[in-house]
């Protein structure tokens, strides 16, 4: 199969996680920071025994032991995130854009295609995880190159530090051998870079191993100016190289024994089937045709605080930061948020409810027994999300979830399992 053939078949996937995640981001950072905190007091012990769940089991599931390094791989990716630098680190005009993960040689390529698959297939590529930043948010496909900034910093883990600066040469070499205008440019500061330009040409690709890991900078800007895109590429790997210092791989024979909940999370968040484990994956909804990614969160996995900022979008970090939340999980379309405290959490649910209020969504009904649960059919839904038609917002102690469906009682028989669940989480 061709990299571009692998490339096809995954972008072909459905966008509806993409565009439900995409909704509810922007309610997340256009909202205000209101003071008045609206609810309803809470009893100790609720009682759910009169909750219409359906089918629905609100059970507490034991955590199944991993013996694949498959999920290791996934999982491992997600520990990249929390080490991979912020667009807006280095340039702050990158607020759009967003994270991916990358657990394959064959993901990695056709997402960032920069990266030639055969030198990180050949030598085992362990983990990834790639993060885009643009000053323009484009259309379906995401910016243009000559018309926006854009950045694409992805990171690769191999098993040893010999093997990574091999590959980070071979990446360069396949660069330099796709255009016969195809120059090295220097990076300044970064001796052992590998920078790769074409003449009259706004883009610059750059390889470069540090430890185990390949680190790979693409940036394209509006004007041809290699100066100027190697500085840019200079801060960003300088900005880069400490958060990698701080991390510790896993070791490769220690994958298949990565834990699939340390913090608690997955087991706390609906699942659609809920006999079964939501054992993690990468996912792979991006539009069709490019390689621009916004919100391709995965699904079974459990963010940390630079890996939500990531995914939500650098325009809203503020006030992810200022709501403190320490934890995002995902199962398919449905996410769970911790944040630092219940008062964080009811002050956040709140300006979610007021957002999708102000931006004209539609009251729908919410199960009886949950306090506070605000439901919604979404204003000018896509018909690729609409088994996402309907979300209900919820919370209880420091937890905040969001759950949707198809119509609105199954959305609200789902959000009285997933409030039940959390409560026989506590």
């Amino acid at each position: 199969m061709t990299n571009n053939e692998l490339r096809r078949r995954t972008l072909r996937r459905t966008r509806a996680c993409a565009a439900g995640l995409f909704v509810l981001s922007g309610l997340i950072t256009g909202c205000g920071d209101g003071a008045v905190i609206a609810g309803t007091a809470r009893p100790s012990t609720p009682d759910l025994s009169a909750l219409d769940m359906g089918d629905l089991s609100a059970h507490p599931m034991a955590v199944p032991a991993n013996d694949n390094d498959t999920y290791g791989r996934v999982l491992e990716s997600v520990r990249l995130a929390e080490v991979v630098v912020k667009p807006t680190d280095t340039d702050g005009d990158l607020i759009h854009g967003g994270g991916v993960l990358l657990p394959t040689a064959g993901r990695a390529a056709a997402l960032a295609p920069e990266i030639a698959l055969d030198p990180i297939a050949q030598y085992g590529m362990i983990a990834g995880y790639a993060v885009s930043g643009s000053d323009d948010p484009g259309g379906g496909n995401g910016p243009t190159v000559g018309e926006s900034k854009i950045m694409r910093m992805t990171v690769l883990n191999f098993r040893t530090d010999p093997i990574a600066r091999l590959v980070a040469g071979r990446i360069a070499a396949a660069d330099l051998a796709r255009n016969p205008d195809t120059i090295r440019v220097d990076i300044p500061g970064v001796a052992d870079a590998y920078g790769i330009s074409r003449k009259r040409s706004p883009v610059l690709v750059t390889a470069l191993a540090h430890k185990s890991f390949v680190i790979v900078v693409y940036l394209a800007d509006r004007v041809v100016d290699a100066a100027a895109l190697s500085a840019r590429t200079a801060a960003a790997l300088t900005a880069e190289l400490p958060l990698l210092d701080r991390f510790q791989p896993t070791a490769p024979n220690k994958l298949s024994a990565m834990p699939f909940d340390e913090d608690g999370m997955l087991r706390r968040l609906l699942r659609p089937d809920t006999s079964k484990w939501p054992y993690p994956s990468a996912g792979g909804a991006v539009p069709e045709g490019t390689t621009w990614f916004t919100f391709n969160h995965g699904s079974g996995v459990v963010y940390g605080p630079r890996g939500i900022s990531h995914l939500f979008g650098r325009g809203g970090t503020g006030k992810f930061e200022s709501d403190q939340i320490d934890r995002a999980a995902f199962v398919g379309d449905w996410w769970l948020l911790r944040l630092s405290d219940l008062a964080h959490a009811r002050t956040m649910h709140a300006r979610i409810v007021a957002a999708a209020t102000a931006q004209g969504d539609t009251p729908a009904a919410t199960p009886a027994g949950v306090p506070d649960a605000a439901c919604f059919r979404g204003k000018n839904v896509p018909d690729n999300d609409r088994e996402a038609r309907y979300r209900c917002f919820l919370t209880d102690g420091r937890y905040w979830a969001v759950v949707s469906g198809k119509d609105e009682k199954t959305t609200s028989q789902r959000a009285a399992a997933q409030y039940a669940l959390l409560v026989n989480n506590r």
